[in-house]
């Protein structure tokens, strides 16, 4: 479900630029989730129980992490799957 107009990332907070190819409404910037997610311990696992376009799960793989999401929307969920696994096919790493 693609965003069709601007929403700030937690201005003031982080500065990272917004993803340019939104598919949920409350997307966070790979980079930016990539860099959260270091706060676990090396070796955690991370839940994110809203999950929406899989970035925080796809950020704690690629950091090396253990994760699991959770999202209620199956229209959510199934693009998240999909987004994840076409990172991990084409390699994407550290």
């Amino acid at each position: 479900m693609p965003v069709d107009r601007p929403v700030p990332c937690l201005p003031g907070v982080f500065k990272h630029g917004n993803p340019q190819q939104r598919i949920h409404l409350t997307e966070k910037p790979l980079a930016l989730m990539r860099e959260v997610v270091k706060i676990v311990e090396p070796g955690g696992l991370i839940l994110d129980p809203f999950a929406g376009s899989g970035t925080t799960v796809l950020a704690a793989v690629l950091e090396g992490y253990l994760a699991v999401g959770i999202e209620v929307s199956e229209e959510y969920a199934k693009l998240a799957k999909e987004r994840i696994e076409a990172h991990l096919r084409k390699g994407d790493s550290l």
